[in-house]
């Protein structure tokens, strides 16, 4: 279900997102949302930083579900990029214990439909690979080196952009530096997953059309039915009623009438209540029995 450019705002999924997004704000809120501190990670402190455990009991309490539901929706929101782990960044998985969680910028949501392009996310290998001094993890390896021949007419630019992003990182605080590097590779392990983790943004085909979308131009046409039909006593005919919306004009008739060229449709007697009702949606006369011809009201 990968959020990209390619009609991705025509997807049903798109309701069910925003859902969630609704849903994080109201965690994100300082009185009533989890509690966040600063907590301290290896010799680093990360501000606004919360326990798994605390995401848990916050998500039970406000929807007033079952631990096990609790934590499939929570398992949902970190899979979809919404927190992202500061211990384990590869471990997409909301864990009921003290491991720490942040949440992640509004700019990173699926919703926002920011296409995972191919130059962005060489950046960021090319970053990695000049911080990690060339180690790489074997997936990233792969991927380094199909986009370097790939996208190799402006390589120099890709390098130049890394160069520069790592020089400013460089001039942050450590706190705000490890967060975002975790911030960073979570974006990336969600829109470029490595091989054997499930892609939980692939959407398989593109659409070109909104299935949300209910308008259909469709042209009205008078039905009639058997329960159309009523029988007046003083009229002594068969009133044909049209159970729809009836025609600007009236369609010539296929069988002309002997009254003249304005043609008149057949419809049948009195005694045979079974006229001919598929040949043409108006009528303007009924024959009744004795050869008697009256016009319709």
């Amino acid at each position: 279900m990968t959020i990209r450019h390619q009609g991705q705002q025509y997807r049903p999924r798109m309701a069910f997102l925003q859902k969630i997004e609704a849903l994080v704000k109201d965690m994100q809120n300082p009185d009533t949302g989890v509690k966040m501190q600063n907590q301290k990670v290896l010799v680093t402190s990360v501000p606004h930083a919360m326990t798994g455990s605390d995401v848990l009991q916050w998500i039970a309490q406000r929807l007033w579900i079952s631990n096990l539901e609790a934590q499939n929706l929570g398992n949902f929101i970190v899979k979809y990029g919404y927190i992202y782990p500061l211990q384990d960044p590869r471990n997409l998985v909301l864990k009921p214990d003290n491991s720490l969680y942040r949440f992640q910028t509004p700019y990173f949501w699926p919703t926002q439909q920011w296409p995972a392009e191919d130059t962005d996310y060489a950046i960021y290998l090319a970053k990695r690979n000049i911080k990690k001094k060339g180690i790489l993890e074997e997936y990233e390896k792969e991927n380094y080196n199909f986009l370097n021949k790939k996208i190799n007419y402006k390589w120099d630019f890709v390098i130049m952009q890394a160069k520069e992003q790592y020089k400013t990182g460089k001039e942050r605080n450590k706190a705000d530096r490890y967060a975002l590097d975790c911030q960073e590779k979570a974006y990336w392990l969600v829109h470029r997953c490595p091989p054997g983790m499930n892609n939980v943004l692939d959407y398989g085909l593109d659409r070109v059309t909104n299935p949300n979308e209910v308008q259909v131009n469709q042209l009205s046409f008078p039905v009639y039915t058997l329960a159309a039909l009523e029988y007046s006593e003083e009229q002594k005919a068969v009133i044909l009623t049209p159970a729809g919306p009836l025609l600007p004009r009236r369609p010539p008739c296929a069988r002309p009438s002997r009254r003249g060229a304005r043609g008149r449709c057949h419809v049948g007697s009195v005694g045979n209540i079974s006229p001919r009702l598929t040949e043409r949606p108006l009528f303007s006369w009924v024959d009744l029995p004795g050869g008697q011809r009256v016009e319709r009201t």
